[in-house]
């Protein structure tokens, strides 16, 4: 679901940039795996399993998002690649930056 200026932008920011999981099951083994700070959940999924990976995530305590690669009238976050967007998701996981944010 991100664009590869996505993944570029947030990996000169410092972000390691986990490979996109596909079910449930794959995001249960990336948690029990550890490591994983914020999830960036792709709103194109249906709606049973964006409740589902809601629920995981919330009991796991990680911090998500849900984003799309492009605008949508569903909203979430643009995951375009624009680093205003970019900036918003990151604000919105892991709170306000400082003055020494990495981002831009």
């Amino acid at each position: 679901m991100l664009t590869s200026a996505c993944r570029s932008l947030m990996a000169d920011a410092g972000a390691i940039v986990g490979p996109a999981v596909r079910s449930t099951g794959e995001v249960l083994d990336a948690l029990m795996e550890g490591g994983v700070d914020a999830v960036i959940v792709d709103i194109e999924i249906d709606n049973e399993t964006l409740l589902s990976l809601a629920a995981i995530l919330e009991e796991a305590a990680v911090p998500f998002i849900f984003a799309s690669r492009a605008r949508t009238s569903r909203g979430g976050y643009c995951m375009n690649g624009d680093v205003g967007e970019l900036r918003k998701a990151a604000d919105a996981l892991f709170g306000v930056a400082g003055i020494s944010s990495t981002l831009h």
